[in-house]
């Protein structure tokens, strides 16, 4: 048995040594095996269940599964009906109040995304769909979103969009993201003329009208030249 310091005056952390196998390189005393596995899901013979959560991010997925966790151990301290210390109360009560910010920041993102549009072209969820779900009247939930998209969104959004292309997005109001416009085959512009003095309209598909020294009328040929590109 060791312990982690022999100078400290606390209860010690024991760890057992477990040989390995040399064959095997496995363990050659079993501690405890699991009664039973389902998946994620593991149950031990002590009356413990654990829950193997798999996620692929960084230290935001790895605060949201630790605070969870809380919320797990203060939910079954208040069903055990016994007394909870007040440095332990603390520490849950904050726990649980910051998965609780979180999960409003990535329930109103989530309500964010839906109304933007998919790869059809359409909002991916309408508001009567985000209605069902969130248990709200759709007219509720369009003037929540609305809120957002003015500007008046969950304090700890930052957060949630941090270091994504999402983090730029509904800042300080503003209208939510559009699918870019195709390129237009006829797009004019007024540029100096090789002309000393003039001005010319050209196209993007090569056009360019006569040069002259008026602005207004160059600017008047090419949107001509938009309007009816088989006139030129």
């Amino acid at each position: 048995m060791t312990t982690y310091s022999a100078s400290y005056p606390g209860d010690q952390w024991e760890i057992k040594k477990v040989s390995l196998d040399p064959a095997t390189m496995t363990p050659e005393t079993v501690l405890m095996e699991p009664d039973s596995v389902a998946g994620p899901t593991v149950s031990w013979p002590d009356g413990t269940t654990s829950y193997v959560l798999t996620f692929k991010g960084g230290s935001s997925s790895w605060t949201i599964a630790d605070e969870t966790e809380t919320a797990v151990a203060a939910l079954e301290a208040i069903q055990s009906g016994e007394e909870i210390g007040k440095e332990l109360l603390q520490a849950y009560t904050r726990g649980v109040r910051q998965l609780e910010m979180r999960l409003t920041a990535l329930k109103e993102e989530l309500l964010l995304y839906a109304r933007e549009s998919g790869p059809s072209g359409k909002a991916r969820l309408t508001f009567r769909e985000l209605g069902d779900e969130l248990r709200q009247h759709r007219s509720t939930v369009a003037e929540r979103h609305q809120r957002i998209v003015d500007g008046d969104t969950a304090d700890w959004r930052r957060w949630v969009t941090q270091n994504t292309e999402r983090a730029t997005l509904y800042s300080n109001g503003g209208e939510p993201p559009r699918d870019p416009e195709p390129q237009r085959e006829h797009e004019t512009g007024v540029f100096d003329s090789e002309e000393p003095g003039k001005v010319v309209a050209r196209c993007r598909c090569g056009w360019s009208g006569p040069a002259g020294t008026n602005t207004v009328t160059a600017s008047r040929q090419g949107k001509d030249h938009e309007l009816n590109p088989l006139d030129a």
